[in-house]
């Protein structure tokens, strides 16, 4: 079954519609996801590899909340976002959703990496540090802004690229999964293992978890099933943790690692915190953190896109004062760093919230309401 785009848009037939249930847990997901990813982008400040240190109390925390659980929590918005581009892909068609994952993913991808370039060449100017500006070749200059082959200058923006590719090959994958399931995900199980060196994605893994997402959808699979398969996936995460743990532990160097083991065990990771992440926010549902979460999806993603820019430059300040990993008080700048990063974020937004300019080009066209008048809209209700 291919899928085309007709005269008139088509009603998603055979698509579950999403509960309110579902959508809170998910507005509750994105934002925990991305606030604990910001934690893998505090830059420790030193050449070596952290993970090859003498170990105590903080380099425990320090792997589980970057290693563990900031780059895992990837993975469930990666499912999320394949259980949303189902319905998008039938009500709009293949092209039109193209054109408007190009507004959505690409734009910003672009712009937030010239932001950086600019700031870039300004502190360079003023302090003469020119190290993290990109190769002056044709394909620097498109890694830089695009991440076509290495990483963007905006390293976290790698996901909208990858997430854009993904989007392109979701016509494909709604065909294979419709019809033939089981072999177009293990196809993409091959594609997570041996995939990384063909440059369609920086990170083969994500096109696993988008369809699986997608299958999640295309099989109308109930929150109820949902929850239970998550639930034994999240006995599998203890396990996982143990592993890691051991490996962190022993001072595994994961460089020297088989590279089909470490991929396997990563990707049992991912899978495993993904299902922890989403039976967590059906906690969270039911409990006085779930209102504040929900208010602060709109800020997800300019959280997402501006973090690490931010890390960069506030870092430079924050490890003078605190010095650098290994530092008894770098924790300080460990745990400041992301709580800075949201409020940057929501200040942020609201500032250019006024310009549709700026809003399509650093916050993929999504405005947010006023602060103020949303918390007196929410104290008048």
């Amino acid at each position: 079954m291919t899928v085309q785009r007709s005269t008139s848009a088509p009603k998603p037939v055979g698509v579950a519609s999403v509960t309110s249930s579902v959508s809170d847990r998910i507005k509750i997901a994105r934002t925990l996801c991305i606030f604990f990813m910001t934690f893998v982008h505090v830059q420790p400040g030193i050449a070596e590899n952290v993970y090859d240190r003498a170990i105590g109390v903080f380099d425990i925390v320090y792997f589980i909340l970057t290693r563990m659980v900031g780059l895992s929590s990837v993975s469930l918005l990666s499912v999320v976002s394949g259980y949303f581009i189902v319905s998008s892909l039938l009500k709009a068609g293949a092209r039109p959703l193209m054109v408007s994952k190009l507004k959505t993913l690409v734009v910003p991808l672009v712009a937030w990496n010239l932001l950086m370039f600019v700031l870039l060449v300004a502190y360079g100017l003023m302090r003469d540090k020119w190290q993290d500006m990109p190769d002056a070749t044709p394909l620097g200059i498109a890694n830089a802004f695009l991440a076509l082959t290495e990483w963007p200058l905006n390293v976290p923006l790698w996901f909208l690229r990858d997430l854009f590719v993904c989007c392109l090959f979701s016509p494909l994958l709604y065909a294979g999964l419709k019809r033939f399931p089981v072999a177009t995900l293990a196809a993409l199980v091959v594609f997570t293992i041996f995939g990384e060196n063909l440059y369609i994605l920086q990170r083969p893994q994500l096109m696993l978890f988008f369809g699986i997402g997608m299958w999640l959808r295309v099989g109308a699979t109930s929150e109820q099933k949902i929850d239970r398969v998550a639930g034994w996936l999240t006995l599998g995460l203890v396990v996982m943790a143990a592993v890691f743990l051991t490996i962190r532990v022993e001072r595994i160097l994961l460089g020297e690692m088989d590279r089909t083991l470490w991929l396997t065990l990563d990707t049992l990771l991912r899978i495993t915190m993904a299902a922890g992440f989403w039976r967590l926010t059906g906690l969270m549902r039911k409990s006085s953190l779930a209102e504040p979460l929900m208010r602060l999806e709109p800020y997800a993603f300019f959280l997402f896109c501006s973090h690490a820019i931010l890390f960069n430059f506030a870092g430079i300040v924050f490890r003078r004062f605190f010095g650098n990993y290994g530092s008894d008080l770098f924790p300080i700048t460990f745990f400041t760093l992301p709580v800075l990063a949201v409020v940057a974020a929501v200040i942020g937004l609201q500032i250019i919230n006024r310009s549709n300019l700026l809003v399509f080009l650093f916050n993929a066209g999504h405005r947010v309401r006023p602060l103020f008048q949303a918390e007196r809209e929410r104290v008048s209700a």
